[in-house]
């Protein structure tokens, strides 16, 4: 956005982690709920920020007050901020956009899920059900404070009256919040993730091995993968992450002497690079509601074909037999097969690779990116 011509201003939560920021001097302190050494009395006063952040509203009162932004547009901002910033925005008449990443407005634990099953029994507004399922960090202490503070955020509709206009990344998660009726259709757009295909440069050689990057977690479907590669032992299978899964996985191949299938830890900058240049397919075996996998438009933008289950927002990204392939969740014989389809056939593999880098090129880019966003903020101040 600075590099066409905008001036941004940002607004978070401190950490050290942080871009360094001349605006830093405004951010909200940082609290590690994570820390279970803290008094209680601190953790009730924690607790009560995580619905409704005096704080938060505070210091971006004072950043508004200094800078005089035309827009808002806020991501994740559970917790840390709270929707309090939702109400210092609205007084002060700015136009808002939040981008909904997740499920948060829908459930409890954001991920639609309950003991590793997909669930929508909170369906956003029975937030009681996250307590009984504990689905918080298996947690009732947890699950009671954002189930309270979901009710509360919808009681008093703090999101429905403090943000102009929704963006999620997918039509899935439009679709839930429509079916569910949290939010009206007209109040939200999709506008999908990107990646940087100015910055990669695509390989359709096929390479020697597939391909799984994200979290080793059963949520991400790695066993339904590992039971697949116990069908296909001889084609190489590389997994780069890492999660709760790693020695689990790690005694499954053992026991299974799966040789082809290595385990690579946690991959980043030029290694994961390379490792999406020089592979055959990505995989991706997800069992949970995938919003806008990342993983999928790297892939496009390396010029590989995605495997993935059919679930979420995934069959909107991946084409099936045309730069990728679909399989139904959990059925390690039906992605046997489709692994085996593209290690079969080169000529297929190099042909979805093209395909997808093509559809990363036109819909995924940057420049598109940047130019819908452009569009949404004028479409939204020209409405007000």
């Amino acid at each position: 956005m600075k590099a066409r011509g905008f001036e941004v201003i940002p607004f978070a939560m401190a950490h050290s982690d942080n871009v360094e920021s001349e605006y830093s001097h405004y951010f909200v302190p940082n609290i590690d709920y994570n820390d279970t050494s803290r008094g209680v009395l601190k953790r009730l006063k924690e607790a009560a920020d995580i619905i409704y952040s005096r704080e938060a509203a505070r210091r971006l009162s004072n950043l508004l007050g200094d800078t005089k932004p035309n827009i808002c547009h806020a991501h994740n901002i559970y917790h840390q901020l709270s929707p309090s910033i939702l109400v210092t925005l609205r007084r002060a008449g700015i136009p808002t956009v939040l981008t909904l990443h997740d499920g948060k407005l829908l459930c409890a634990n954001m991920l639609f899920l309950r003991h590793g099953k997909i669930c929508e029994r909170c369906a956003g507004k029975r937030f009681y059900h996250a307590v009984s399922g504990k689905c918080v960090k298996d947690s009732y202490v947890n699950s009671f404070v954002c189930a309270l503070e979901e009710t509360i955020h919808r009681l008093f509709r703090l999101y429905e009256t403090g943000v102009d206009l929704f963006i999620t990344p997918s039509e899935f998660l439009k679709h839930k919040l429509v079916e569910h009726g949290r939010l009206e259709e007209n109040k939200i757009e999709v506008l999908r993730n990107y990646a940087g295909t100015h910055l990669v440069e695509p390989s359709y050689t096929p390479g020697s091995y597939g391909l799984f990057v994200g979290r080793l977690e059963p949520l991400k479907g790695v066993q339904t993968l590992l039971d697949a590669c116990e069908r296909i032992p001889d084609f190489e299978v590389r997994l780069a992450g890492r999660g709760p899964m790693l020695e689990e996985g790690q005694r499954f191949v053992e026991s299974k002497q799966l040789d082809k299938v290595k385990f690579l830890g946690f991959q980043s900058g030029d290694n994961l690079r390379a490792l999406f240049r020089d592979c055959r397919y990505v995989v991706l075996p997800s069992e949970c509601y995938e919003n806008c996998p990342m993983v999928v438009l790297e892939a496009f933008a390396a010029g590989k074909p995605v495997i993935a289950s059919r679930i979420g927002g995934i069959p909107e990204l991946v084409n099936d037999g045309e730069d990728g392939l679909l399989f139904e969740p959990g059925n390690s014989e039906e992605l046997a097969r489709c692994m085996k389809m593209l290690i079969d056939n080169k000529e297929l593999a190099e042909e979805m690779g093209r395909k997808g880098r093509a559809k990363a090129e036109a819909k995924f880019s940057l420049e598109y990116y940047i130019d819908s966003l452009i569009g949404i903020y004028s479409r939204l101040l020209s409405s007000r």
